[in-house]
């Protein structure tokens, strides 16, 4: 939880106006964006005339604008950029210490990247951010922008496996819902039997753009509910399509490989989300309504295969075929 600082629609303490040292914001925005967009603008007059709004326009480039005061800066990444389809991120970041800021824009997956550099910043403080990330309506924003945070690392916290907070989990004393449970649980597992909970790492993330979790949906992988989970979180799949194509009965693949619209989707209602990672030692298989999930936390080999994202689209596709997934 500690690597983001703020995230969109999540509340955060104010009063704190002294100014972070260093810190980079990032959005993810849905193209393609028409000219002149204002993604995000928050003004406040109590005094002290602050404000700070990002704008993008595919032909003039990025825009970050920001007052404290009587000082302002404007920050210009220079178009033309590659507005196309897709999902866009958007970085300023901003060094006290060396006076430096940066400003860069590129298009998820495509591995692309756009920038611009220079001296100057006005560095952003934690009354700023929780007054932008408000839900009363405090800062404006397009209803293209998936999501906004930020985190004073130098790059962007990565993904990570998680469970949703209500995820069913199988227990000594039956499913409990995975941001119930404790260190020291005993959790049922798919080889070893019981096993406890070392570690209940609870996690703060996006849950839009490239972060988006997916829900698996009943009954399809033999769950008795929908799930949510991590598009990186692991889960068996099983079957005769598994042994045709891998030789083996059982593979894990992401939960983002099974979002095809049938098994799963991706779920976008929220820009960000409070979840789970168990960390049991070793990678166990948990039991969770009916479906095995990879515990999180333990770098040593996983018990199963895992396939690799190609494998598991072919995989996906084949068992979509059957009539047991709603296809002809």
């Amino acid at each position: 939880m500690d690597d983001w600082l703020a995230l969109s629609d999540l509340a955060l303490p104010e009063g704190d106006t002294s100014p972070l040292e260093q810190g980079l914001f990032l959005c993810e925005t849905a193209l393609p964006l028409g000219a002149g967009t204002v993604l995000l603008e928050w003004h406040h007059d109590d005094g002290t005339h602050r404000s700070f709004s990002v704008f993008a326009d595919p032909q003039a480039g990025i825009v970050v604008l920001h007052r404290a005061g009587q000082l302002m800066r404007r920050h210009v990444l220079p178009g033309p950029l590659p507005f196309g389809q897709g999902t866009a991120r958007i970085t300023y970041a901003w060094n006290r210490g060396t006076g430096a800021w940066r400003l860069s824009f590129g298009r998820i997956g495509q591995g692309e990247e756009c920038s611009s550099a220079g001296i100057g910043p006005i560095a952003l403080s934690r009354h700023e951010l929780a007054a932008l990330c408000r839900r009363d309506g405090a800062a404006l924003r397009h209803r293209s922008l998936l999501w906004f945070g930020v985190t004073q690392g130098a790059h962007p916290p990565e993904r990570a496996p998680w469970l949703g907070l209500r995820t069913p989990v199988d227990t000594a004393r039956g499913p409990v819902a995975a941001g119930a449970l404790r260190v020291g649980e005993l959790v049922r597992t798919a080889d070893n039997g019981l096993q406890p909970v070392l570690r209940v790492n609870r996690l703060r993330l996006p849950s839009r753009g490239s972060f988006a979790p997916v829900i698996l949906r009943a009954p399809f992988l033999g769950q008795g509910s929908d799930v949510l989970l991590s598009a990186d979180q692991l889960v068996v799949l099983a079957g005769a399509e598994v042994e045709y194509m891998f030789g083996v009965e059982e593979v894990l693949v992401s939960a983002g490989a099974l979002a095809n619209g049938t098994i799963g989707r991706l779920d976008g209602r929220q820009a960000a989300i409070d979840c789970v990672a168990l960390d049991l030692g070793l990678p166990e298989l948990l039991l969770v309504d009916g479906l095995k999930l990879l515990s999180h936390g333990a770098l040593a080999e996983p018990p199963l295969p895992v396939l690799l994202p190609f494998e598991a689209q072919q995989l996906v596709s084949l068992m979509a075929r059957r009539s047991l997934f709603g296809a002809a």
